[in-house]
């Protein structure tokens, strides 16, 4: 007989927080009750939920083993009214049926409990909330904001919101069976907790063996993760408050985040295949299937090295050294390099074997295994040099000489003495000038133009030179947000791109 997984995991915030994409604090009751279902399916014997469901078992069969008179009351579209109580006990009894039992029961009162105060306190650690909001949140499944209260309440808000509605006397499983097998089931699916395959038409439900080493892994590492950040003033910041003081936690960070929800799996299990890529003692190649923005979404296939993963800005990127997104018919292996992949944007990731018959298989060039293999192969080190060299994320991309112009009040609040007043070198207006003459044609017109601007500017301006990425949109969004208290002196192309884009600016506001 095979060894069954059995999920005898308590219901910690960190447990439920792997059950559910996005945040906790809006997906709870969701999280809650696949704790419960994958108790059901993979309980000890000892656990109360624990049903006698074959290998193979459909949506119908499981309800009827979970609730009591699930014909009757658990129907597909119908959320289930109180019914097959005990009236004597407000806790849990075993001639209940499972849909009377409320969210605060099941976490704090029945088998596996934990401590109330504890996991409050864990759950403030990840989100910020008051205790009103929290207590609202374990007695009805959602924070009712204000706009949930007016009578212009807008039910389109919620849309996609698993608690749009409240839950009735806060029960878990007051939820129609349609909800249960299309939304809850599911996400067990996809978190690879259950198989499932059609069967006459029909969903037949498949145990797993074992759970998923993504899954198990988490699952194993209970821990509060500290947030690894690239500056080591921030990480000392972080590890200086980023625990409570008296009860209340008074440090946060907000990250601007753009994955979408949905892609948020994705995007987990390709950081945990990367990361048992690097366990090995030779990193292997890898072939990603990426879709890329600079191919209007084209997909491409590319051979890589992969290094590290960056989160900047908005989303995590795997930076790799290889083949780079090329247009189809272009040489694949014609330009190697480095490149930033944004990982939502990875279809799939292939682990190659690197012995002779792969190589021969994929036209590998020598000379790039040779890179990649050698005794300097490409290394996270590599990147923060490159970083180090010039202004922008974008490493692969050439570099250009950019000569800014700030006003004095605005260099002086946000540029001088931060991290910038040492990637931005001041230098003289006598010294611009000169750089004027040598990057532009001689005693053409622009050359006299800029020239003649320059010289009509304040002499209180500040002048700074840097070395940046061309045509680094993480740049171009930086300079657009400072304006209009900077001014691009050169290079030419790029003043005529922020020009013309306050042009078209203009002309939509005019």
């Amino acid at each position: 007989m095979k060894k069954r997984e059995v999920f005898n995991y308590p219901p910690t915030v960190e447990v439920l927080r792997i059950l559910t994409a996005g945040s906790l604090k809006q997906n709870l009751g969701k999280a809650v009750r696949l704790w419960v279902i994958l108790r059901s399916i993979y309980g000890d014997e000892s656990d109360e939920v624990k049903l006698e469901l074959g290998e193979k078992f459909h949506f119908l069969q499981w309800r009827d083993l979970f609730f009591m008179d699930a014909k009757k009351y658990h129907q597909r579209d119908i959320i289930p009214s109180l019914h097959c109580i005990n009236e004597l006990n407000t806790t849990f009894q075993k001639d209940q049926c499972f849909c009377a039992i409320k969210l605060k029961q099941w976490l704090f009162e029945l088998n596996l409990k934990v401590d109330e105060k504890q996991w409050s306190e864990s759950f403030k650690k990840y989100y910020f909330i008051q205790d009103d909001e929290l207590k609202q949140i374990l007695l009805t499944g959602i924070i009712k904001h204000s706009y949930q209260n007016s009578q212009h309440n807008d039910n389109s808000l919620n849309t996609n919101n698993q608690f749009s509605k409240s839950l009735p006397d806060g029960r878990l499983f007051a939820v129609t069976s349609r909800n249960l097998k299309d939304n809850d089931f599911q996400s067990l699916i996809r978190l690879g907790c259950l198989k499932s395959k059609k069967i006459k038409n029909q969903d037949i439900y498949i145990k797993v063996d074992k759970f998923p080493e993504l899954f198990l892994n988490h699952l194993g590492n209970e821990a509060i993760q500290t947030e690894q950040f690239t500056h080591e003033e921030l990480s000392a910041f972080s590890n200086s408050l980023s625990q409570p003081i008296n009860g209340i936690q008074r440090f946060f960070i907000h990250a601007e985040y753009i994955v979408h929800p949905r892609l948020y799996d994705r995007v987990e299990q390709l950081q945990q295949e990367l990361k048992n890529i690097w366990k090995q003692d030779k990193v292997p190649l890898v072939q990603l299937n990426y879709q890329s923005a600079k191919l209007y979404q084209d997909t491409v296939y590319c051979i890589v090295y992969p290094v590290c993963i960056y989160y900047y800005k908005r989303a995590p990127y795997l930076f790799a050294y290889g083949q780079t997104p090329q247009i189809n018919g272009e040489d694949s292996w014609s330009k190697i390099d480095w490149y930033d992949y944004r990982l939502d944007r990875i279809l799939a990731l292939e682990q190659l074997s690197i012995d002779a018959d792969n190589i021969n298989i994929t036209n590998i060039p020598k000379h790039f295994l040779d890179k990649c293999y050698g005794k300097y192969s490409p290394s996270p080190d590599d990147i923060k040099e490159k970083m180090s060299t010039a202004w922008g994320f974008d490493i692969y991309k050439p570099q250009e000489l950019l000569i800014l112009r700030f006003d004095q009040y605005f260099y002086g609040n946000y540029i001088q003495g931060t991290e910038r007043d040492e990637m931005f070198h001041k230098i003289t207006r006598q010294q611009v000038e000169k750089l004027i003459k040598s990057y532009t044609p001689t005693a053409s017109i622009e050359q006299k133009k800029l020239l003649a601007t320059v010289q009509s500017r304040s002499t209180n301006d500040i002048y700074c030179k840097i070395n940046y990425r061309v045509d680094d949109n993480n740049i171009v969004m930086r300079l657009r947000a400072w304006c209009p208290n900077v001014e691009v002196i050169l290079p030419l192309d790029l003043r005529y791109k922020m020009r013309k884009e306050m042009e078209q600016t203009y002309k939509l506001h005019s």
